[in-house]
Parts: C-alpha cells; sequence; structure tokens
C-alpha cells in the first residue's frame, strides 16, 4: 500500500485521506450509536443528538455528552395511573403539565411528598453510562472498526483516483 500510495501526487493523497478520515469518522459514529441503543434500549437518533466526533492527529475521537435523556423525548404519554414510556414502562404518580413552561417543554414530573411542590423532572437513560462503566470494551471495539474502515476506505479511493488519472 505505501508503495501504491507513494506514486499518486500530494493533492490526491490529502483526497484519499480526507475522504478515508470521514468515512471512518461516520462509521464509528453509526456503530458506538447502534451499540449503545441496544444497550439502554432507545432509538438511536436520541445518542447521536448526545454525541460529538472530531479528527485529529491520533484518530478519531468521539466524546458523548454525559446526560440523561428527558422522558418526554422518548414518547411519554399521560395516563391515569402516570405516565407511560412506550420501552421503558409506568411511571405511578408522574405527570405531564397542562399549562405554564413545564407543559411547553414537555417536561415528566413527579411531586415529592404529599404536597403540591416541590417537584422533581423525570429522566430517561444516559448514553454515555455504558463507555464509563467499561470503557476498555468500547475502546478497542471502536478503534478496531476504525482501523478496518480506514484501511479499506483509504485503498478503495487510491484505485479510484488512479483511475481518474489515467
Amino acid at each position: 500500500m505505501a508503495d501504491l500510495f507513494g506514486r499518486l501526487p500530494r493533492d490526491m493523497q490529502a483526497i484519499a485521506f480526507r475522504r478515508a478520515a470521514g468515512r471512518t469518522r461516520s462509521v464509528v459514529e453509526r456503530h458506538y450509536a447502534r451499540f449503545a441503543s441496544r444497550h439502554i434500549e432507545v432509538a438511536q437518533k436520541h445518542i447521536k443528538a448526545r454525541m460529538r466526533s472530531a479528527l485529529d492527529a491520533e484518530g478519531v475521537t468521539l466524546t458523548v455528552k454525559s446526560a440523561n435523556i428527558p422522558l418526554n423525548e422518548l414518547g411519554a404519554s399521560q395516563r391515569g395511573y402516570g405516565v407511560h414510556v412506550r420501552g421503558r414502562g409506568r411511571y405511578e404518580g408522574a405527570f405531564i403539565p397542562k399549562t405554564g413552561a413545564a407543559a411547553a417543554a414537555g417536561l415528566v414530573l413527579k411531586r415529592i411528598g404529599a404536597d403540591r411542590l416541590p417537584t422533581n423532572m423525570l429522566f430517561g437513560p444516559n448514553p454515555a453510562n455504558a463507555v464509563a462503566r467499561t470503557p476498555k470494551v468500547y475502546e478497542d471495539l471502536l478503534s478496531e472498526i476504525a482501523r478496518g474502515e480506514f484501511t479499506s476506505v483509504i485503498l478503495q479511493q487510491i484505485a479510484f483516483l488512479l483511475s481518474r488519472r489515467g
């Protein structure tokens, strides 16, 4: 591969590296979202909204925001006994306010004690929790995926660029 890559002009090398790095980044994001989605049983879109990746000299850095997903994003609905969230279950005694700022935000609240106030906001799972518990497993898995994807895409891009060169 090094010999084949050495025959390309510098601008083509830069193009091949950029394309391979971008593809590797998107594959790592997709795989993490898929693994975390299966682990915490929520849709991948909720995990993707809380993660960010960056390319640097060492490779792809994936950062997952450590914040719980609000229940209203998971499709909470008011029932007679409290609130039901599909795939997560019942939250007895919880409620979704009908008026005010909390209603506009779609928050799920639960009263503390018998009084009207204070209330606590209820949340769902945390997408960064799985990584925090077992970082080595995720790191090894995602780095192996990134390495394999980068190698295959760089070879594909070299072949493509050489074929276009004539």
